[in-house]
């Protein structure tokens, strides 16, 4: 309790007169400490010397005597408090822990270095404590870097949000364009398709009716053998019973049934087919155009690659070197639908492109360039192949591509066919010449994508 006594606070660091650090303190007789040239002008400032704390009359001006205490602890370095005394002892020898080993990484004394340390690599608490101080701010340096690093992910991310519902709402702006342009079709071909969903369902009812009529001659002709059946079983005389059921005879011939079924009726799409049927167009491949390595199919309806060149005479519209085909139809005004079967590839550009479009050197597609396609690559992602590709998430894998073209609109849209989604749409175009059908299948990579593209007809 004693050391307690002998703390100093600010307060009592300060001299009463100037109220700053003591500068040179000496002490009265009466035990107060004051500036030596404070004390000394007041003194010269009074008639009478006395302690300007206390009052203390002196007389005769007393001795100043210097107070080394107070000018030791101005200097003293103060070191933050610590709750244990005891931790920095050495427990061994009582000894200030005021030495580091390097080789034991542990504080050590005095003693210790003698003793038990004399071969290891030491230095002082305080240089060790500097250079872990230096490795601090090193290793803060590098998590304020690590933090300035996920700022800006954030701050990437916030940017990539905002870019995203900035393209949700054109994407949204750009659907209800097409939905209002397409409305008029569907008002317009909703008495075709009650009846096309009339039509299904009476077909799926007579097939039902005719497969009952077997089923119940069948049933007429097993109720029949059953009869016979039973009545030999009670026949007594045994041979007889054995001349008139041969030991090998069998139950009699009938149909089976087990994978037959009538098939329900699936009505997904059928707005959306029978409004692609009003516009929908037969396209077939032009040859002129083809890429060497392409072959076509004699209808002239499928294409694929081959890693060997045919003997196709050269000339302004073919392809080279982009295996890429077009229609042999063009179409310069109204509205056109085709399907494309993309099964089994992993790879295909599908679209529509300018007549005026560059066939040779190195094929860029976009609409700049007088291309409107989409492209699937292959790890199975989706690109509408605009100047900056934009990829389309889609939540399935599409077997087959309907491109819908509205050329007094400068519309193109794509769309999944099976599960009667749009997938990407390009709008507001102007198209200065006949457009044609536009078929990459890409190269077959050794087999894996060599699947033809296939023009399919509209809803079979």
């Amino acid at each position: 309790m004693a050391a307690a006594g002998t703390l100093l606070t600010k307060e009592q660091l300060l001299c009463p007169i100037c109220l700053d650090l003591f500068n040179q303190p000496v002490s009265t007789p009466c035990g107060h400490n004051f500036c030596r040239d404070c004390i000394q002008r007041y003194w010269q400032s009074a008639n009478l010397s006395q302690c300007p704390m206390c009052k203390q009359k002196f007389y005769r001006r007393p001795e100043l005597k210097v107070n080394t205490f107070i000018c030791t602890f101005k200097k003293h370095h103060l070191i933050n408090p610590t709750m244990n005394m005891q931790d920095r002892v050495c427990k061994k020898h009582a000894k200030l822990l005021d030495l580091f080993c390097n080789t034991d990484q542990t504080c050590v004394c005095q003693v210790c270095i003698k003793r038990d340390h004399s071969a290891h690599r030491t230095v002082s608490v305080v240089d060790e404590s500097r250079d872990r101080r230096a490795q601090i701010q090193r290793i803060n340096a590098e998590v304020e870097e690590m933090i300035k690093c996920r700022l800006e992910k954030i701050s990437e991310i916030n940017q990539t949000v905002e870019l995203s519902r900035g393209n949700t709402d054109r994407e949204i702006e750009e659907s209800m364009q097409v939905f209002n342009n397409l409305l008029h079709f569907v008002q317009r071909g909703q008495a075709e398709v009650v009846e096309a969903i009339g039509a299904k369902q009476r077909k799926i009812q007579g097939e039902a009716r005719g497969l009952i009529v077997e089923l119940e001659q069948e049933i007429n002709e097993l109720r029949r053998r059953n009869a016979e059946l039973e009545e030999l079983s009670r026949a007594e005389d045994d041979l007889f019973l054995i001349r008139s059921f041969p030991g090998s005879s069998t139950p009699p011939a009938t149909r089976d049934w087990s994978t037959t079924c009538v098939e329900s009726a699936v009505y997904v799409g059928t707005v959306r087919r029978a409004r692609a049927k009003q516009c929908a167009v037969d396209v077939t491949l032009d040859p002129d155009t083809a890429h060497p390595k392409l072959v076509l199919s004699e209808n002239r309806k499928q294409v694929f690659h081959c890693d060997v060149a045919q003997s196709f005479p050269d000339n302004p519209m073919r392809f080279y070197p982009g295996v890429s085909v077009l229609g042999k139809e063009g179409f310069s005004s109204g509205r056109l639908y085709c399907e494309v079967q993309v099964k089994g590839k992993t790879e295909w550009d599908i679209g529509v492109g300018l007549q005026s479009i560059s066939r040779k050197g190195g094929t860029i597609v976009n609409p700049e360039t007088g291309y409107w396609a989409l492209g699937m690559r292959k790890d199975s992602s989706y690109w509408a192949l605009s100047s900056t590709p934009i990829r389309v998430p889609l939540v399935g894998k599409p077997q087959r591509v309907g491109v819908y073209v509205d050329l007094d609109w400068g519309q193109v849209s794509f769309y999944d066919t099976d599960s009667a989604s749009h997938i990407y749409s390009f709008t507001g175009y102007s198209f200065n010449d006949r457009l044609f059908l536009y078929l990459n299948p890409r190269r077959n990579h050794g087999g894996v994508n060599s699947a033809p593209l296939i023009i399919v007809p509209v809803g079979v």
